[in-house]
C-alpha cells in the first residue's frame, strides 16, 4: 500500500497543481468550460499555444490549457506538450483562418449525442491536395472527440500522435499566419471577440456610437448658438469660452457613445486594457483640445490689457499665445506617454541633458531666428503695422514671430524673413520718420523774362505757404518752412528749387499714400497759377526760330537780286 502511495500520489500531486484531469477522470469546471464542444476545444487551443509560443502572460498556465486539449499522457513532459502544440497550431496555420461556423458548440453536441468530429480533412479541403501535388498527401487527420458521454473535447490520441508526420507532409504549403508577428496576436486577441459578441451587442456599439455623434452634434451647435448671443451683448471673452468649447465637448461626447457601445462587446484581457487606453486618449484628447483653444481667452486679455501701449501689444500678444499654446502641447505629451500609454518619461527627461546639445547643433539658425526676434522686440527697429525697406523690399509688417516676420510687399505678396537677417543687417523703417521731405524742380522756358522768373519764385512760395496747404501738410514753420530759391540754370530751362516737410507726427492714418494726395493738391495750385500768369513749364526741347512768328520777331535781310555795296550806274 506504501509503495502504491509512493508511486502515483507524487503524480497525482502534479496534475492537480496543473489544473489539467488525468485522462479519463472528470475535468474540474473551469477546464471543461473551455472544452464543451470542439467549438470551445479548438479555440481554447488556439488562445493558449498563442501565448505559450509569444511568450505572453503566464506561460506555465497556457501551457497547461494546451495540454488539457490534447488527449496525451498526463506524464508527458512540458517541452514534449510545447512541441505538440506548436506542430498542431503550424498545421492549423496553413489551413487557413478557423471558423466558429465550421465548429460544433455545446448545445449542438448535445442534442446530437456527437461524440467525434473531424475537422481536417473534409470536402473543403480539395485544395490542400491540388497545392501539394500529384503524389503527395497529409499524413494525418486533426480530429476531436469526447471519450465520455459528459467529458471534455480533446484533440484525439491518433491526431496528437501523427502530429510530426502531418506537420513534415505538409511543410510545402505558405503558412498563412506569422506564428510570433503582430498579426497572430491581433487575431489572438480580437477571435474571441468576433466569436462571442452577440449581434445585438454589435448592434448596442453601433447605437452607443450613433447616439455619441448626435448628442455632440446637439451639444456643439448650443454652444455655438450661446457664443454668438454673449459676443452680441459684448461679453466676447464668455462668448470665445464657449466657442472653444463646441469642439472639444462633442468629441466628449462621441468618446462616451463608445465607450458606452464597447461594454457590449465580448473583450479578452489585453484587448479591454488597449480598448481603455484609447478611450482615456480621446477624453485627454478633448481636455487638451479645450486648454488649446483656451488661449485665445488669454490672448484677447493680453490685447485689451495693453492695447493702449502701442506696438509692444502686437510684438507680445502672438508670442505669448504661440508659447502657451506649445506649453499646453508639451505638457499633453507628456501627460498621454505616461498615464495612456505607460511610458517612462522620467528618463526621458534625464536624457534631455544629453540631447540638448545635438538638439542645440542641429537647431543652430532656429536659435539665431529666437536671438533675432530678440532683438526686435527690444531695441524696437520696427513693430507690427510699419512700412520697412528691407534687402530692397518695401512693406508693411503684419507679424514677428519666434523665428520669421511676414512682411506685405506693394504687390500683395508676403515676404517671410528670418528675424536673424535683422541682427547685421539696415532696416529702414519708412514709419518712423517724423516727416516726408520732398524736393520740387519747378522748370520754365529760358524766353522768360527776368520779372517773370522772380512771378514764378513767388508763386511757388505763395503755393507752399498757402493756408490749407500749410494745414493739410502739417508744417512746421517755426523749425522746417517750405524752401524756394531760383537755383540752377539748365542746358533746356530754368530751374525752380523748392522743399518742404509733409509732417506723419506717428500718425496711423497718415503715410505715404496721403503724402501723395497732398503733393497731388500742390502740383494742380501750381499749374493753375502758373497758367494765370503766363508762365510756361519748361521740358527738354529744341527751339528753332522762324520768320513770322508774333511772339519771336526774327529780321532777316533779303539780299536776292540786290546790287552789291559800291556798284552802281556810272
Amino acid at each position: 500500500m506504501t509503495r502504491l502511495v509512493s508511486r502515483w500520489l507524487p503524480l497525482f500531486a502534479g496534475l492537480v497543481l496543473l489544473g489539467v484531469p488525468a485522462h479519463g477522470a472528470e475535468a474540474p469546471s473551469d477546464v471543461d468550460a473551455g472544452l464543451a464542444s470542439p467549438r470551445a476545444t479548438m479555440f481554447t487551443f488556439l488562445e493558449a499555444q498563442g501565448r505559450v509560443s509569444r511568450g505572453q502572460g503566464d506561460v506555465e498556465a497556457a501551457l497547461a490549457q494546451v495540454r488539457a486539449t490534447l488527449d496525451w499522457p498526463a506524464d508527458a513532459d512540458d517541452e514534449a506538450v510545447r512541441e505538440l502544440g506548436q506542430a498542431l497550431l503550424d498545421v492549423l496555420d496553413r489551413l487557413g483562418t478557423v471558423e466558429a461556423r465550421g465548429l460544433p458548440d455545446a448545445p449542438a453536441v448535445r442534442e446530437e449525442a456527437v461524440r467525434r468530429f473531424t475537422y481536417f480533412p473534409t470536402q473543403q479541403h480539395a485544395w490542400v491536395w491540388e497545392r501539394l501535388g500529384a503524389g503527395q498527401a497529409p499524413e494525418g487527420r486533426i480530429v476531436l472527440e469526447a471519450t465520455e458521454p459528459a467529458g471534455p473535447w480533446r484533440f484525439s490520441r491518433e491526431t496528437v500522435a501523427a502530429l510530426g508526420a502531418l506537420r513534415e507532409s505538409m511543410s510545402a504549403l505558405p503558412p498563412i499566419h506569422v506564428a510570433d508577428g503582430e498579426e497572430s496576436e491581433l487575431t489572438g486577441l480580437l477571435g474571441p471577440t468576433f466569436e462571442q459578441t452577440t449581434y445585438w451587442g454589435w448592434g448596442a456599439l453601433l447605437v452607443g456610437i450613433f447616439l455619441g455623434v448626435v448628442a455632440g452634434k446637439i451639444a456643439s451647435s448650443l454652444l455655438r448658438r450661446a457664443s454668438q448671443r454673449l459676443q452680441q451683448r459684448g461679453w466676447d471673452a464668455r462668448g470665445l469660452a464657449f466657442d472653444d468649447a463646441a469642439g472639444p465637448v462633442s468629441l466628449a461626447f462621441v468618446s462616451l457613445g463608445l465607450a458606452i457601445g464597447l461594454q457590449f462587446l465580448h473583450l479578452e484581457e489585453e484587448m479591454q486594457a488597449f480598448v481603455h487606453s484609447i478611450i482615456a486618449f480621446l477624453y485627454l484628447l478633448a481636455l487638451g483640445w479645450l486648454i488649446y483653444n483656451l488661449v485665445d481667452i488669454i490672448d484677447l486679455g493680453l490685447r485689451r490689457a495693453i492695447e493702449q501701449r502701442g506696438q509692444v501689444a502686437a510684438m507680445v500678444v502672438p508670442m505669448v499665445r504661440k508659447t502657451l499654446r506649445i506649453f499646453v502641447v508639451v505638457m499633453f505629451s507628456l501627460v498621454v506617454a505616461q498615464n495612456v500609454f505607460g511610458l517612462n518619461i522620467t528618463g526621458w527627461l534625464a536624457g534631455l541633458g544629453i540631447a540638448g546639445l545635438a538638439v542645440s547643433l542641429a537647431a543652430q539658425d532656429s536659435i539665431k531666428n529666437l536671438f533675432g526676434s530678440l532683438t526686435v522686440f527690444f531695441d524696437k527697429p520696427f513693430g507690427v503695422g510699419d512700412w520697412i525697406l528691407f534687402d530692397g523690399q518695401l512693406g508693411g509688417v503684419e507679424e514677428i514671430g519666434f523665428r520669421s516676420t511676414k512682411i506685405r510687399l506693394l504687390n500683395g505678396h508676403l515676404y517671410t524673413v528670418p528675424n536673424m537677417k535683422f541682427i547685421d543687417s539696415n532696416v529702414e523703417n519708412m514709419s518712423a520718420r517724423p516727416s516726408i521731405r520732398r524736393e520740387m524742380n519747378v522748370t520754365i522756358t529760358y524766353d522768360t523774362p527776368p520779372e517773370k522768373i522772380e512771378q514764378a519764385v513767388d508763386i511757388v512760395r505763395e503755393v507752399l505757404n498757402d493756408e490749407e496747404v500749410v494745414a493739410e501738410g502739417r508744417f512746421d514753420l517755426t523749425k522746417a518752412p517750405p524752401r524756394v530759391a531760383f537755383s540752377e540754370l539748365n542746358s533746356d530751362s530754368l530751374n525752380i528749387k523748392a522743399f518742404y516737410w509733409y509732417q506723419l507726427a506717428r500718425d496711423p492714418d497718415r503715410g505715404y499714400y496721403s503724402f501723395l494726395e497732398h503733393a497731388q493738391r500742390v502740383n494742380l495750385l501750381l499749374f493753375r497759377r502758373f497758367g494765370e500768369a503766363d508762365i510756361d513749364f519748361a521740358f527738354p526741347t529744341q527751339t528753332l526760330h522762324l520768320a513770322g512768328d508774333p511772339n519771336r520777331e526774327l529780321a532777316v535781310r533779303m539780299l536776292q537780286n540786290a546790287p552789291a555795296d559800291g556798284d552802281g550806274e556810272g
